[in-house]
């Protein structure tokens, strides 16, 4: 597994997190926050991505069950499914949180057979909604889901309320938490303003009324 704060380092590194306190980011889940973390970047620094691909294959390699199947989270989960897959010399698939509008209107794309047993790639793990999605659908479909590993997670309560609806303890590997010790400890990022990320991982709509009443 990568040193404490190694995966953190590398994220600080290449700008892959950004804060924005005024005016806040906006998620695609409407969630107005601090904080934005794109993981995304990861695949343009071959470096820092093999970091990330190496601790996903001893966080796997850690697991009493193993997968047959490798199952990346579209979209932003499936460079790095490709990458485990690749090296575990797996079968890979992916899937979306809801199925295409179109075509056969399938939501896992790849081959997969009922019975197997396939572990989730993720990037990012905020409310956990989307991910759990992508779970429910490989459910669905007669597969054993044997765990959700991301790069990061926000530490959102709303996440671990999300994951419980499918007994699924997600497995992070870098969270806001040790983020927030680096950035501070580095000099990245204040003390006041870590309290403020805090504050909104606590209680993001609380957060965005606390700081911008006057702002729908």
């Amino acid at each position: 597994m990568a040193k404490k704060y190694e995966i953190a380092e590398a994220l600080l590194r290449i700008n892959a997190v950004a804060l924005s306190l005024d005016p806040p980011f906006t998620w695609v889940s409407g969630i107005r926050s601090p904080i934005y973390c794109d993981n995304r970047l990861l695949i343009s620094h071959p470096t820092e991505r093999n970091l990330v691909v190496n601790s996903f294959l001893e966080v796997i390699n850690s697991m009493d069950r193993k997968p047959d199947c490798i199952a990346g989270t579209a979209t932003s989960g499936i460079p790095f499914a490709a990458w485990v897959a690749d090296r575990m010399n797996l079968p890979m698939c992916y899937v979306r949180a809801k199925k295409k509008a179109h075509g056969k209107g399938k939501a896992i794309e790849g081959e997969v057979y009922e019975g197997e047993k396939v572990l989730v790639i993720e990037d990012l793990i905020s409310t956990g909604k989307s991910s759990v999605a992508v779970v429910q659908n490989l459910l669905e479909a007669g597969l054993e889901v044997t765990g959700v590993v991301a790069i990061f997670s926000y530490e959102m309560e709303k996440a671990k309320e999300n994951f419980n609806r499918v007994n699924i303890v997600p497995q992070p590997m870098e969270t806001i938490s040790s983020l927030l010790e680096l950035a501070v400890s580095n000099g990245t990022l204040s003390q006041g303003n870590a309290i403020l990320v805090n504050d909104f991982r606590n209680d993001p709509p609380g957060w965005y009324q606390r700081n911008f009443p006057d702002t729908p």
